[in-house]
């Protein structure tokens, strides 16, 4: 397995509130295909599809519903990914949120709503 490509960054990742964030798996060079867990690295714990506010896909994406301010700036992640024939691991980047104003789109819903 090659590893990830600089693996020792953290890369910053931006979206407005209410917004999803999507962060890709960066590529990786092994054969067979890696088995790849997201974790969370405030807390340590590997992230389960479906619980909180998390999901992951079929592509090894790993996306953040529904953004909060308050509780999602600042949240760092990072996948893992190894190849169980060989015994070897890679790890990505540091993924950092950072969300920012309010979501827009539903601002302009309730001023609709509001405004009939």
């Amino acid at each position: 397995m090659i590893p990830f490509a600089s693996s020792s960054t953290e890369q910053h990742v931006s979206v407005s509130e209410g917004e999803a964030v999507v962060i890709d798996l960066p590529p990786l060079d092994c054969y067979p295909a890696p088995t790849v867990v997201w974790r969370n690295m405030l807390n340590g714990r590997v992230i389960v599809n479906g619980i909180q506010h998390y999901h992951l896909s079929l592509d090894n994406r790993l996306v953040v519903l529904s953004t909060q301010r308050s509780r999602d700036t600042g949240s760092k992640f990072r996948a893992e990914a190894e190849n169980i024939y060989m015994q070897e691991k890679s790890y990505s980047p540091t993924f950092v949120v950072s969300v920012n104003g309010e979501d827009h789109f539903f601002i302009s819903i309730v001023s609709q709503l509001f405004s009939q």
